[in-house]
């Protein structure tokens, strides 16, 4: 994938923030192919009244919540409002995980969609249950890993809402929409959202979208051959070439290179 941010790690993103060309290349890239994933969801393929009750019709409902939301989560960056974002991508991840739930013919999974559609809450724990029977411990603790690594986007941690703040004089704490001179919010002033907050974000809302992609599949929402098609169409030709060489990439080198010359 062309922008170096589809396949980056959100760590190693927040470490070296400072690769905004890629970071743009992401961005037009990601609104093209969230726009063509919308549109192959609402089209005619997917039409449904409001009598139906199918699980075809929740799965799209979900898909198309979660779409929103990952659209709402790039507009959101773009203007440095990570924390948006964040709250999104929970959104992201419990709207796909409910689709799945839903998709399968059982009769628990039945019954819990008989709830939803009464409006009644179907809780992540009954995903998570059906994902340890049907895949054992070993790969319900790796998903469980998976959505703890996540969290520090998801979850209102001390260190998630830590992000959104600089240090001023004395080691104050000022908000990353602070006007210092008025002491107000203010679009047209100050921007303080450290980038490493901003590129992190970037990251993971990548990861986000090249899963909601594989779910869509998966759930026969999209075909693969459509899916395919719409990466290609909107990513660039060429990658943006990195500004900088990953220090993890430095390290390794020279880690290497005392190995050889210790065993020389």
């Amino acid at each position: 994938m062309p922008s170096i941010v589809w396949r980056r790690d959100p760590q190693e993103a927040y470490e070296e923030p400072y690769e905004y060309e890629a970071q743009e290349q992401f961005a037009h890239e990601a609104e093209a192919l969230l726009g063509k994933l919308y549109l192959a969801l609402n089209s005619d393929e997917h039409r449904h009244t409001s009598e139906d009750r199918s699980e075809g019709k929740a799965m799209w409902l979900l898909a198309m919540d979660a779409v929103d939301s990952l659209r709402e989560s790039l507009a959101a960056l773009g203007r440095k409002e990570h924390r948006i974002a964040g709250k999104l991508f929970r959104d992201v991840m419990e709207s796909m995980d409910l689709a799945a739930y839903f998709s399968e013919p059982r009769e628990q999974s039945r019954k819990a969609l008989a709830r939803w559609y009464e409006n009644e809450h179907v809780p992540h724990r009954e995903y998570r249950d059906r994902f340890r029977q049907l895949y054992g411990e070993p790969a319900a603790k790796e998903l469980a890993a998976h959505y703890h690594r996540l969290s520090r986007f998801t979850h209102r941690s001390y260190g998630a809402i830590l992000e959104g703040y600089t240090l001023g004089v004395g080691s104050r704490l000022v908000h990353d929409r602070t006007d210092e001179a008025h002491g107000e919010p203010d679009r047209s002033t100050l921007m303080l959202v450290p980038p490493q907050t901003i590129a992190a974000y970037y990251a993971a809302l990548a990861s986000f979208i090249v899963e909601y992609a594989e779910e869509l599949v998966a759930l026969s929402l999209v075909d693969s051959e459509r899916l395919r098609a719409a990466f290609e169409s909107s990513l660039d030709a060429e990658t943006v070439p990195r500004r900088f060489t990953p220090r993890r990439w430095l390290l390794q080198q020279a880690i290497a290179k005392r190995s050889v010359d210790t065993s020389g």
